[in-house]
């Protein structure tokens, strides 16, 4: 897809069968079904009808640890996405030939984030629905999955954000370099990985950024059960523009630069409520 628009949520809470239901309804049901996916499945290529009068095998798959809940709708408009399941699956081995199964224990922690959603939109989605219903779609799921943390911008301001480009600084052959491409610091687990078009912080975080939230040089809306809604712009067109990244700048400065991830100091340390 080119000239997207990307949406993140995440929530720290477990994904349970009741859960997976109310959050692929929500999708489904949203708007009269303006998002509605038209075809679903564990992982690409994407080979299930979607049915919304029948949700129990996205409810299976998604209520499975460590599984996904892949969507795509293709028409009048294209939206593709996700929601992930990021609890561990459980492991069992024995010590020894007919021992008692024991349980294994994960080498690393489980991660603060158990639930998160990425999706897409076509650009011709701001158009129609708009953008007042891609801003509400993003607050309804972000409410119906008790998320903490989430955005809505273009693509092209994400990447430019959080996506690394390195080369190692001395070559491994005759004029050749290792070169890493990554996105970095989008764990909102590490630290805040920075301001986007609109971003939404649950109420642990905007308790933890406290009131001077009330005072940046955005549009701040407060939202059910303590949440709080920053916008920078009335349109994603305008997300890089010069007036918009100083008002962000202003924004970390106000807060706190060191709850914020930067890309020019990538291995900064970033203070977290959830560390």
């Amino acid at each position: 897809m080119k000239d997207l628009m990307q949406m993140q949520i995440f929530s720290l809470h477990e994904v349970t069968p009741e859960s997976a239901h109310d959050q692929i309804q929500a999708l489904s049901d949203f708007e009269e079904g303006v998002f509605r996916p038209t075809t679903c499945d564990t992982a690409e290529p994407l080979r299930e009808k979607f049915d919304p009068e029948n949700l129990s095998e996205p409810v299976r798959w998604l209520s499975q640890p460590g599984s996904w809940f892949q969507f795509k709708r293709l028409k009048p408009y294209r939206v593709e996405g996700w929601i992930r399941n990021h609890h561990f699956q459980k492991m069992w081995t024995r010590e020894h030939k007919g021992g008692p199964l024991l349980p294994v224990v994960p080498k690393f922690p489980e991660p603060k984030f158990l639930t998160s959603w990425t999706v897409r939109f076509d650009w011709n989605a701001i158009k129609k629905p708009g953008i007042e219903v891609l801003k509400k779609f993003l607050i309804d799921m972000f409410l119906v999955s008790k998320s903490e943390y989430g955005y809505l911008t273009a693509e092209s301001d994400q990447r430019a954000k959080n996506f690394s480009v390195v080369r190692s600084e001395s070559p491994v052959s005759q004029g050749e370099y290792i070169v890493t491409e990554e996105f970095v610091g989008d764990d909102p687990e590490g630290g805040i990985p920075g301001l986007y078009w609109i971003n939404v912080f649950g109420a642990t975080y905007s308790k933890w950024l406290g009131q001077r939230l009330k005072s940046i040089p955005a549009t701040v809306q407060s939202l059910d059960g303590g949440s709080t809604l920053i916008q920078y712009c009335e349109s994603p067109e305008a997300c890089r523009s010069e007036n918009v990244i100083d008002r962000q700048k202003a924004t970390i400065d106000m807060l706190g630069q060191n709850k914020f991830f930067n890309l020019e100091f990538p291995n900064r340390e970033i203070e977290s409520p959830f560390k």
